[in-house]
């Protein structure tokens, strides 16, 4: 069965270790935190230590921490500060009561009240947090660890969504602050939804990660279904799958949620967060590598059933036998989807036919890249005549042309 709840047990004690383990730490400046791009506006210690008492059950080792931010001199050791707030905030989140009693409201304020005494890349209050601290992320990284970004919000006992280095430590160069909010939408990019589907930013922002990092699911209701990752101008990209993330169950798993406790779930978590949510029961999920993908940078992200289209870039033209390369432009073919997105890293190959006797073709098979292209260089047919070529999606979906070889 699955159940959709929000995380709220975790040791009483959680706010404590990270209040202690960093209490009135001082660190210089990382280069992602030197990006001063907005000036701090609206700093108020006595506005952060009334926030504090509003979102936390026992706010007096945060106090300290403030106390110390406070104290602070140059803008550097703010920030340093400040994200010593702002990780303990984060335990708190994800211990919920009765380490917290406020709302998710209460701890955008309080998140808000913290960062207005920093300067930080892409910070310019205020920021909504109340979905991070309802179902959704709030968490603060750096580059010596690779703990996930996890959502709030579980489904069958695991996150819900997150994202996690691929491989090592996080691809960070100082403290950055991971925010993110379940979307809730029925569709991605004009392709259905295949499963939770969320929007994760950071503080400073505009990162690049390198290597390139995983984010996804847990469960998708299409066992076909793959990551969509939707920047706002730009097509999405349905990305390869790859294997599951780490705070995901290991095995597959198939199941038909009772609907009144589902609705029931469902209810209370939409009592902790605007906007509501309003989940319908359905009827299979599925653990697997489709529910996550690799990416660079942040958006939307989420998984999505589509169907798959196809489309010459550039179609084989008349050509010859001695030609070399033998096509020219290169063969190029788009593998889309329905909704306008591209597919990326599916295998497309290059079927001819209609010629009398044999003949052989080299160089036809080639893997979609971000904007859902694959390229065929290397194409070439050993015999003259005419051939219909037919270029197949390991997806589904194929398109055909005609074209011909002279023996010259």
């Amino acid at each position: 069965m699955k159940a959709r709840v929000l995380t709220s047990v975790a040791a009483v004690g959680a706010l404590a270790v990270v209040a202690c383990s960093q209490d009135l730490a001082k660190s210089p400046l990382a280069p992602t935190q030197a990006q001063f791009s907005v000036s701090a506006s609206a700093c108020s210690y006595p506005a952060m230590r009334t926030a504090a008492a509003a979102y936390l059950t026992d706010a007096g080792l945060v106090n300290e921490l403030i106390t110390a931010m406070s104290k602070a001199a140059g803008q550097a050791n703010i920030n340093a500060a400040g994200f010593n707030i702002l990780t303990a905030l984060a335990a708190a989140a994800d211990a919920g009561a009765p380490t917290v009693k406020g709302t998710p409201a209460d701890g955008s304020t309080f998140a808000n009240a913290v960062l207005g005494c920093m300067v930080v890349t892409g910070y310019s209050a205020p920021i909504d947090f109340t979905g991070a601290f309802g179902a959704g992320i709030f968490e603060v990284r750096d580059g010596s660890g690779s703990s996930p970004v996890t959502s709030h919000l579980l489904d069958g006992g695991a996150p819900a969504f997150g994202a996690e280095p691929s491989t090592g430590n996080w691809p960070l160069a100082g403290k950055t602050l991971f925010y993110g909010t379940l979307l809730n939408l029925p569709t991605l990019g004009n392709d259905a939804a295949a499963g939770d589907n969320f929007e994760l930013s950071t503080l400073p922002s505009g990162l690049t990660f390198s290597p390139e990092i995983k984010a996804g699911v847990c469960m998708l209701t299409d066992p076909n279904g793959r990551i969509l990752h939707l920047h706002a101008s730009d097509p999405g990209v349905i990305l390869p799958p790859v294997s599951a993330l780490s705070f995901c169950p290991t095995t597959s798993s198939t199941t038909t949620p009772n609907a009144s406790l589902f609705a029931a779930a469902a209810s209370r978590v939409g009592s902790w967060f605007t906007p509501s949510v309003a989940h319908a029961a359905t009827s299979a999920f599925r653990v697997g590598g489709g529910g996550t993908g690799l990416i660079g940078n942040l958006s939307k992200i989420g998984p999505v059933s589509y169907t798959s289209t196809m489309a010459w870039v550039v179609k084989p033209g008349n050509t010859s036998r001695s030609k070399s390369p033998q096509f020219t432009p290169v063969v190029m073919v788009r593998n889309g989807s329905a909704g306008g997105n591209n597919i990326q890293g599916a295998t497309i190959t290059l079927i001819v036919s209609t010629n009398n006797g044999s003949f052989t073709i080299t160089g036809n098979t080639a893997v979609t890249d971000a904007n859902g292209v694959a390229t065929f260089p290397n194409l070439k047919i050993s015999k003259p005549g005419g051939y219909t070529m037919t270029a197949v999606s390991e997806l589904g979906g194929s398109i055909s042309t005609f074209f011909n070889i002279d023996g010259h």
